[in-house]
């Protein structure tokens, strides 16, 4: 595993050059570990971070676990329906109060057994009855913002962030209208082969997200699904947009098509900063995924992949075998050379190509990131004068 210390000292870092005008982040911002230890104040525990489909949560009691960095949460369905988060921790000593996925009518913590209802209030505390000044009503678990878009269930941790139907803005109508039948959609269980660690930051990997600039020559498969050349991108407030047309080809180098029923495009979004969107040519499809960042060069996806109820699960295992074994495959490889090579002292800023009458060849929506990034982190983006 490569060493925590940035391979330049901060005295050898150049200048910074038009960051996200024409030059993009610096290399160091991709590394250096006190950077990202300021991204969690600055930007992860100030915004919305998906967490499931609300179907994984269809019952009372039902409930997941997350984490945002070193901050565990969960969230659980109440016998009013409402859907709850809370931080993951017992009021009384700190304890994780649960693990993972699972069912409960009441919060029961391992340790010394306080018991909390599906709202979050202590019920139960053993031998508390005679404790001057213990008042068990006063006593409850610390809650989370939770709300939903088109079913996905999101959390923030600030208290003042705008709502999420705010923060989205037209999104909802936008991917409704490009996903027919989106809100139908169920998530297929056992499928989320983005789930493993990446020896990348995890901005190299929404950097590779947000271009197909590198399509044509790193995704030969994909690229004859495709129509690359005619990708367009639009922006909203909090999000970006790549819409690939399709090549419209029933036998190409990835998986069959049925060209009168099929998903015949592909449509990309991400929702700044970490949450990643899509379908793939196909029968009706959909993911979404949020990229975590578990180390200075070193994150990690997870997604949830969305299909009708009643789909053909032949064809979903052909078109997502492809996706794993191809693009998924190929933009890991990608993406952890480019990780090495932001260790080079022979690279200090990159350059982004921005061509307004090709919009395959663009990084727009790149640029659109690091822009965002940019006024977030502020100050701790400086190099320091020595």
């Amino acid at each position: 595993m490569p060493s925590e210390l940035d391979p330049r000292s901060r005295a050898e870092r150049a200048p910074l050059l038009d960051i996200a005008g024409s030059r993009a982040l610096p290399s160091w911002a991709y590394t250096d570990p006190d950077l990202w230890r300021a991204e969690f104040p600055a930007i992860f525990f100030r915004h919305w971070h998906y967490v499931c489909h609300d179907s994984a949560l269809a019952e009372p009691g039902d409930y997941v676990t997350t984490a945002i960095h070193d901050q565990e949460l969960f969230l659980t369905r109440g016998h009013d329906g409402g859907i709850r988060a809370f931080y993951n921790v017992c009021a009384h000593r700190g304890h994780v109060l649960v693990e993972g996925r699972g069912s409960k009518n009441r919060l029961v913590c391992p340790y010394h057994a306080w018991t909390y209802d599906l709202t979050g209030r202590l019920i139960g505390a053993p031998g508390s009855g005679k404790t001057e000044g213990f008042v068990r009503s006063d006593i409850c678990l610390s809650d989370v913002r939770v709300d939903q878009m088109l079913g996905f269930v999101f959390v923030n941790l600030d208290p003042d962030a705008p709502p999420l139907a705010e923060y989205v803005g037209d999104l909802p109508e936008v991917m409704r209208a490009a996903v027919p039948g989106l809100e139908d959609m169920r998530p297929q269980q056992g499928t989320d082969y983005f789930g493993q660690d990446i020896a990348c930051n995890w901005k190299v990997l929404v950097d590779n997200f947000l271009e197909c600039y590198h399509c044509e020559p790193a995704h030969p498969s994909f690229s004859d699904l495709l129509d690359v050349p005619g990708t367009t991108h639009a922006f909203g407030a909090n999000y970006t947009q790549q819409h690939v047309p399709g090549a419209c080809k029933a036998e190409n180098a990835a998986y069959p098509l049925d060209l009168e029923h099929d998903f015949i495009d592909g449509t990309f979004w991400l929702l700044y900063p970490n949450t990643i969107m899509g379908y793939l040519p196909g029968d009706p499809n959909f993911f979404i995924s949020r990229v975590d960042p578990h180390a200075p060069e070193r994150c990690r996806r997870h997604a949830d992949q969305m299909v009708l109820l009643g789909a053909d699960s032949q064809r979903d295992e052909q078109r997502r075998q492809w996706a794993r074994d191809y693009v998924v495959a190929e933009d890991i490889a990608l993406c952890e050379a480019v990780q090495r090579g932001m260790r080079s002292k022979g690279f200090a800023q990159g350059h982004y190509i921005i061509n307004p009458d090709d919009e395959n060849f663009t990084e727009e929506c790149v640029r659109f990131f690091h822009r965002r990034y940019a006024d977030e982190m502020g100050d701790a983006l400086s190099v320091p004068a020595d």
